[in-house]
């Protein structure tokens, strides 16, 4: 509780912070003149476009949520995205997403393994999606943008060098699970002769239960792969969505000129840029990066306002927006079929090639999954 009101007076600061430098650098009147020159046409546009990556999000979950719980009601998966939303922005590095949505899809009626299991196909595909994606435009895009930014290029590779690193993580664990294993397992000694870990027996067991359900939903990708395919290019569309909003702001200031493929590349590098700040939002990275990146595309009177707009729309609004969520959420009362299949563990292949549908319950798992889960 401590750790998430200490997150939650970062985010205030940070809010308070951008506010003060921009009074400093700009003047609260020149803002207040930027503020009053925006279209409302192409801020409300901004603010739909996050709308409408919030409704994809929501989508290509429910897309393999329905394999497993054909009960699924969209609007539980919606609610279920929302309050990922807010955990993304209020714990760091977005740590705290997954397990909060884990949570309220199994208080929601959704069986535990179907939602873990659920949750790791969908990080799999976004992940190797925003990979792929950002290659594409380092590929295209970052001669161009490196010759401007005088320097701050390598953080532009860092970035993707970190996504890269994740993605290959994701390949050795679903392709090469023993050496995971026995590389998992050096760690862990090294640490607990470090004296950093006390029980290496209880954390090899959970990495051996980690380790089995990102298998078996890899296993499970393997069978569904029309599914995998629609929830990559949903997951491309997501993001194109994502990196167009600065276009919209920078269009809402009557600025003309600035190609619409430059200022989505110059986003997804501003993504790649703070991807690695170990703070709430990327919480000061962002904003840097923002500033790096896009002073060659608008005029220095411009800039200050659009950060503020931008972090307004893709950073506050997503928490206050998430409250609301997180805060109006009650669990559905479960019938006794319901409650038997929540206490079950992951969907493996074979329940899967078994049944032949989505509804069948899985082999009993590991009742420490929950606490596990949340650990992470």
């Amino acid at each position: 509780m401590k750790f998430k009101k200490l997150n939650i007076i970062l985010i205030v600061l940070s809010l308070v912070a951008l506010f003060v430098y921009m009074g400093c650098v700009d003047g609260f009147g020149n803002i207040l003149n930027a503020v009053k020159s925006a279209n409302p046409f192409w801020m409300g546009g901004s603010v739909l476009l996050m709308v409408v990556y919030w409704v994809l999000e929501a989508v290509i979950l429910h897309m393999v949520v329905l394999k497993f719980h054909r009960g699924q009601r969209f609007s539980s998966t919606f609610h279920t995205s929302m309050i990922g939303q807010f955990f993304n922005c209020v714990t760091p590095s977005a740590s705290g997403g997954q397990p909060m949505q884990a949570v309220h899809m199994v208080k929601a009626g959704v069986p535990l393994g179907y939602s873990t299991c659920a949750l790791l196909i969908k990080f799999i595909v976004y992940q190797t999606t925003l990979t792929l994606y950002s290659l594409v435009i380092l590929l295209i895009k970052y001669r161009e943008f490196a010759e401007k930014i005088n320097g701050f290029g390598f953080l532009i590779l860092i970035g993707f060098f970190v996504s890269a690193a994740v993605m290959a993580g994701l390949i050795c664990i679903c392709f090469f699970r023993r050496f995971t294993r026995w590389a998992a397992g050096g760690i862990v000694s090294l640490l607990c002769r470090m004296r950093i870990i006390k029980d290496k027996q209880e954390k090899l067991d959970y990495i051996d239960n980690e380790l089995r359900q990102f298998h078996d939903s890899f296993r499970v990708i393997k069978q569904n792969v029309g599914m995998i395919v629609q929830m990559a290019l949903l997951s491309a569309l997501q993001l194109t969505v994502f990196y167009l909003i600065p276009y919209f702001i920078y269009l809402s200031f009557g600025l003309r000129g600035a190609p619409i493929s430059t200022v989505l590349s110059a986003q997804s590098f501003v993504s790649l840029m703070s991807s690695f700040v170990p703070l709430p939002g990327a919480m000061g990275g962002a904003e840097f990066s923002f500033h790096v990146l896009f002073g060659s595309l608008m005029p220095e009177r411009f800039l200050t306002t659009a950060i503020l707009f931008w972090r307004m729309i893709t950073f506050y609004l997503p928490i206050l927006v998430g409250l609301f969520f997180v805060a109006n959420f009650r669990p559905r009362r479960q019938k006794k079929a319901d409650m038997a299949e929540t206490e079950a563990g992951s969907p493996t292949a074979e329940d899967f090639e078994a049944s032949g549908t989505p509804e069948t319950p899985a082999a009993a798992g590991d009742a420490k999954n929950d606490s596990q889960k949340e650990r992470q």
